[in-house]
């Protein structure tokens, strides 16, 4: 039968979309997708096959986490997605043997065995369904993996001494604010700044960065950025809570949220009754088991007192009724109860410590001194009046025998539990305390100014402020006004970005749903871990009522016999038998427990058995032990009665032990809870205040408007291990313009130092080295490589096959002859030809004193491009127009007084920017993209609304347009003479093969993308 989710059109492509992310390795998409699958097919008998889905991608998650404490926190994800299906049994006991190797855990060998066993019997699921002898095939193959599997584990369980967790890798957050050499100037440049320019630079106009964002963000941005300031406006705070189940519930603390995963989401268990539920001391119990000094006290010293002194006894005990302790009972010289005593101390303190004592634990310790003090005839309202059974003084009172009986139990119960919990909560506090926000940021009372955390002014060590609060500062100059500015902490702060938010806008729900989701399932895993030991107590407790009516028939015939002769007695045993033929034709649950209860008493059972063969054959057994004596069935029933309180009293600590895992792992799930809007509000601020620096120390001229055929962007050159063989394979064609505009440019890289020469060339400048100086040589070599690089690309030589057009005669004639001879040349491929490229070059650098010999290889660009407006005719625009040129328009809207500009178009060859700005960019960004350091470049180029016009006279950022895209898109990189081959390689790390300039100018279609085709670049020289 096809499973519920599959049967409508929207379902299958819902599933395919599953199989399509897990196949892409986006586990987390598969997540969601499922999570919206399995709500509405609860009930469908298939939702087993969703279960394993979630499982499968939990387990590549653990797969891609190897190693890590994330490791363990997916596993038990898959755990829980697959534990309650019998149809997923096979993979959840493969999931359980891995948690066993990996935490060498007893009990988790023990699941897999059960689980594993359970797997042998149900077909593994995911595995294909083909059908006669290749399916047999394949589920034979499975069941013997199973059966290695389980050999293994009964192998480590009998070597269960020495199981040992593997060793895990440690994951410790790096340091968050390494320095870095990169930023020693504008390190440099903070240090010497005024201490009240410091202060001042902690205040943003909001203005301000509502224009930074809405220059350099798209519409998402600038909405997030919107709905964080209308969030901290409304609720002066920046945190909230929410569910990244389907519900998405919002909450304002976390005892709201455990409370919603506990009540919504499976995560809590409550037993049927109230009266079953296990629990702890209070802390009273624990503060008085701490605090007693536990010296034995001389008993019958102290009964004689009660007994004739109990208005003193009443009266020191009431004195010391909060404490528990009175140092006025007479204490005994008594060693060996002494050191008892410290070790009974000692494992009740591990018991509180570890949040395990219960209740019934408390309760069976204090039947001990009653018992005994009433053996020693103490009176009921003599032990209220003295308190003694209000406190754990009493078992001080205590005989060495029933001490030595209360440490052994107590050596029995198990502290600590190897589940992988502790694994899970590192797991989490390691991932936030790499994104957690640590520093406050507040606004003025009138929301004009952010207020950064005045502690950065000194170090950026701040302590984590987990409320998020934000505070209204009245005036922001006295709330700076003594903070002490020391260091240059700031500027590393500022670099750091481990807590920004780099994935936004993206819905809330997504931000950490693959671990969020993998706690929630370690939750219900371990909620129906309670929920199967409270079936056992409940189990343990119907035998031990079993035993109860055993014991009472006893004593009623006990009873029976003080009214009757010896000869009309009947044995213990006899009766019990007959009993048991009375009920076997009952053939129900409490007949089972009862027959099984008397089977243990006459088989002297050294611990109770829950296995219920059928009645008949526990019947046969009963018979024949029918005719045990009175002592041992009684001795048997002590001792089987001692055995279930012992044991219930264990499971209730092994039930608290597991809710303590339940607990923490809520704790942890409810800190995944949080959504920090500081963490998008960072995104904003870093880049602004960043780039406000790195602007003031960098930039060596302003990027403001350059006259025509000089624009004010960048350069991107590729890594000098390209060559240009593998550069020019990425020429895919002429230019294509669509909705999805792919403009490809000749990817070659022309360098002065290893430059394959046009063939057959050697390199002129070698020629003219004796002839011409040293900047004629430059100039030459300059000259050379640009030419070059112009050649390569496919664009310009096609347009130059296919439009024929002269030559204008306004050039002078020498540089016009070299020109026509260079393109007639290329239109043929002669520029192939052993020695033509050399003389042509000869002749345009002869032509010297006609252009300018500039070294600055943008000027020797501009020079060539000039002179090559004159290939055009009257009926079509130039080479260089058509090619080369950019057309631009500028506007601005104020965002003041809401005037709109709009400026003439200009016409640009390129554009350009500072290298070291690229650099100080990409170092203190990380993986900020090279279109994004142009746009935060552009953020710079500011203008008025110019109040001559009836303007306001406010700065605003300038609006790119563009109508048409140039076949070729320029970029020159402006360095300083000084730049290092460190700093030239930081440099090169932002450059990028291709560029999105619909990015940069508005008008154009989305991606419209350029791909680097030809690069110059020359030691030595000023730009590149």
């Amino acid at each position: 039968m096809e499973p519920a989710f599959m049967k409508d059109v929207e379902g299958k492509k819902l599933y395919q979309n599953v199989k399509d992310f897990h196949e892409n390795g986006d586990y987390s998409k598969a997540l969601e997708i499922l999570d919206y699958l399995v709500l509405p097919h609860k009930e469908d008998r298939h939702l087993w096959l969703l279960h394993l889905d979630q499982g499968d991608q939990f387990r590549a998650l653990a797969q891609k986490s190897k190693g890590t404490h994330m490791e363990i926190a997916y596993l038990l994800g898959a755990l829980g997605s697959t534990s309650e299906k019998a149809e997923t049994s096979g993979f959840c006991a493969r999931v359980l043997f891995k948690l066993a190797q990996d935490l060498g855990s007893v009990s988790y060998y023990k699941n897999f065995l059960r689980k594993a066993k359970q797997g042998l019997y149900v077909p593994y699921p995911d595995l294909p369904s083909p059908t006669g002898t290749l399916r047999e095939k394949l589920l034979d193959k499975d069941r013997k993996e199973l059966e290695s599997l389980i050999e293994k584990a009964e192998f480590a369980l009998s070597k269960a001494s020495s199981l040992a967790p593997k060793l895990w890798q440690s994951k410790k957050s790096p340091d968050p604010h390494p320095l870095k050499d990169e930023f020693s100037g504008l390190r440099s440049y903070w240090v010497g700044l005024d201490v009240k320019i410091k202060r001042d630079l902690m205040i943003v106009s909001i203005e301000k960065l509502t224009g930074f964002v809405d220059g350099v963000h798209e519409s998402k941005g600038r909405d997030a950025f919107e709905k964080v300031l209308a969030f901290a406006r409304e609720n002066d705070k920046w945190t909230f809570w929410v569910c990244r189940t389907l519900c998405l519930k919002e909450f304002s603390s976390a005892e709201e949220c455990k409370t919603h995963l506990e009540e919504e989401h499976a995560a809590g268990f409550k037993p049927s009754s109230e009266m079953d539920m296990v629990k702890r001391i209070g802390k009273n119990w624990a503060q008085k088991i701490m605090a007693g000094g536990w010296e034995p006290v001389d008993a019958v010293a102290a009964v004689e007192m009660i007994k004739n002194h109990l208005t003193d006894v009443k009266a020191f005990t009431s004195k010391s009724k909060r404490k528990g302790w009175s140092e006025e009972w007479p204490f005994a010289a008594d060693e060996e109860r002494s050191n008892v005593l410290k070790e009974i101390n000692l494992l009740l303190v591990s018991l509180c410590d570890h949040n395990i004592f219960s209740g019934s634990i408390r309760d069976w310790l204090m039947r001990f001194p009653a018992e005994y003090l009433r053996r020693l005839e103490v009176s009921e309202q003599s032990l209220i009046d003295s308190h003694l059974l209000e406190t754990p003084q009493s078992i001080c009172f205590l005989e060495l025998h029933d001490l030595n009986q209360i440490r052994d139990f107590l050596k029995k119960i198990k502290c600590e539990r190897n589940d992988g919990t502790d694994l899970v909560c590192r797991a989490v506090d390691s991932l936030l305390d790499r994104t957690r926000v640590k520093e406050k940021i507040d606004f003025d009372s009138h929301y004009s100014f952010v207020l950064l955390d005045k502690r950065l002014l000194k170090s950026n060590n701040a302590l984590f402020d987990d409320d998020g609060k934000i505070n209204l500062i009245a005036d922001p100059n006295i709330h700076y006004a003594k903070a002490q500015a020391q260091g240059d902490d700031i500027i590393s702060w500022l670099c750091d970005y481990s807590s920004v938010d780099k994935s936004f806008p993206t819905p809330i729900r997504e931000h950490n749903l693959d671990i969020w989701m993998a706690v929630l399932k370690a939750v219900q895993f371990i909620r129906t871990t309670l929920g199967t030991k409270y079936a056992k107590k409940k189990l343990v407790l119907d035998y031990e009522a079993a035993l109860t009516v055993v014991e009472n028939l006893c004593m009623s015939e006990a009873n029976r016999r003080m009214r009757f002769p010896e000869d009309q007695w009947n044995s213990y045993a006899s009766l019990l038998c007959d009993r048991c033929e009375e009920k076997v034709s009952d053939n129900s649950f409490n007949t089972k427990l009862f027959l099984g209860a008397v089977r243990d008493v006459f088989e002297g059972a050294s611990h109770p058995t829950f296995d219920f063969p059928e009645l008949e054959d526990s019947l046969n057994l009963i018979r024949k032990r029918k005719s045990l004596s009175d002592g041992l069935v009684l001795k048997s029933i002590d001792l089987l009665k001692s055995l279930v309180t012992h044991k219930v009293l264990l499971i209730d600590s092994k039930i608290l032990l597991i809710d303590n895992s339940r607990i923490r792992l809520l704790n942890t799930l409810a800190e995944l809870f949080v959504f920090d809007n500081r963490s998008y509000m960072l995104q904003f601020l870093k880049p602004f205040l960043l780039a406000q620096q790195i602007t003031s120390t960098s930039m060596s001229s302003p990027l403001d408007k350059t006259v025509e055929h000089e624009p004010c962007v960048n350069l991107e050159p590729e890594e000098d291990s390209m060559e240009p063989e593998d550069t020019l394979a990425r020429e895919r064609g002429r230019l294509e313009d669509s909705s999805n505009t792919d403009i490809q440019v000749e990817a070659t890289i022309v360098d002065g130092g290893y430059m394959q020469n046009v063939p057959g060339e050697a390199s002129p400048s070698v020629n003219l080295e004796s002839v011409l100086g040293g900047a004629a040589v430059r100039y030459n070599s300059a000259l050379d490589m640009t030419l070059k690089a112009l050649l390569y690309i496919n664009v310009f030589k096609e347009d130059l096959k296919h439009n024929e057009l002269p030559l204008h005669d306004d050039l002078e004639t020498q540089v016009r002859c070299a020109l026509q001879n260079l393109f007639t040349a290329l239109k043929s491929d002669m520029i192939k030809t052993d020695g033509l490229y050399g003389v042509i070059l000869s002749d345009l650098v002869a032509a010297q004193e006609v252009l300018s010999m500039s070294t600055d290889a943008a000027m020797v660009l501009v020079n060539i491009l000039e002179s090559w407006h004159c290939w055009k005719n009257s009926e079509r625009e130039s080479l260089v127009t058509r090619l080369f040129t950019l057309e631009e328009n500028e506007s601005m809207s104020c965002r003041k007084c809401g005037r709109k500009t709009n400026y003439p178009e200009q016409s640009y060859y390129g554009i350009f920017m500072a290298a070291d700005s690229i650099r100080d960019l990409k170092c203190a960004f990380g993986d900020i993209v090279f279109v994004d350091i142009l746009k935060m470049v552009r953020m710079e180029y500011n203008m008025l609304c110019d109040i001559k016009t009836g303007g306001c006279g406010k700065t605003n950022f300038v609006h790119h347009i563009m109508s048409r895209c140039p076949p070729i898109f320029t970029i020159v990189l402006e360095w300083e003479k000084s730049d290092t081959e460190k700093e030239i390689s930081e440099t090169t790390k932002a450059l990028e093969s291709e560029i999105d300039i619909s990015r940069l100018y508005e008008g154009l279609k989305p991606n419209t993308i350029y791909r680097l085709v030809s690069m110059v670049k020359k030691k030595g020289l000023k730009c590149l």
